[in-house]
């Protein structure tokens, strides 16, 4: 079996960015599987990742906000339907928190059903409604410093 590659890191201004996402960020399926919109803001690193064929498995961003809120955001996580879903899920989700969740804490809003994902990365249910969980991974030191 074939590694599969590591999730590519993107900013809206690399030039691989609207090829590779600009497909997805107007689609009613992923608008529908996150619950909301992709804005591909500039507080945003993007997590690409791609099989071993080049194409696309899913994405998902940190959105260090500079809102009033001030928090640090795992959003637009997104997977392509397949049989390997959850595991894209779970690749995606460590290595935002692989990148970002030593230093800050990171909250993320999600359906129920990409909510074990999260938790499986040492996030921890704050509070849910009827269709979203809300979670919190406090941040941690990084033992490579």
């Amino acid at each position: 079996m074939a590694t599969q590659p590591e999730p590519v890191l993107l900013t809206n201004g690399d030039p691989g960015f609207y090829p590779a996402l600009g497909p997805f960020l107007a689609s009613h399926e992923v608008h529908r599987f996150i619950d909301g919109v992709p804005w591909d803001e500039d507080t945003k690193i993007w997590f690409v990742l791609k099989d071993t064929a080049g194409q696309l498995r899913g994405f998902c961003a940190v959105n260090q906000t500079a809102s009033r809120t001030r928090r640090t955001l795992l959003e637009s996580l997104y997977v392509l339907p397949a049989q390997e879903q959850e595991e894209a899920l779970d690749t995606l989700v460590q290595a935002a928190v692989h990148e970002f969740g030593h230093d800050r804490d990171l909250h993320a809003t999600v359906r129920h059903h990409i909510a074990t994902a999260h938790k499986k990365a040492g996030f921890r249910e704050v509070k849910t409604t009827k269709n979203m969980t809300f979670l919190v991974r406090p941040a941690d030191i990084r033992s490579d410093r």
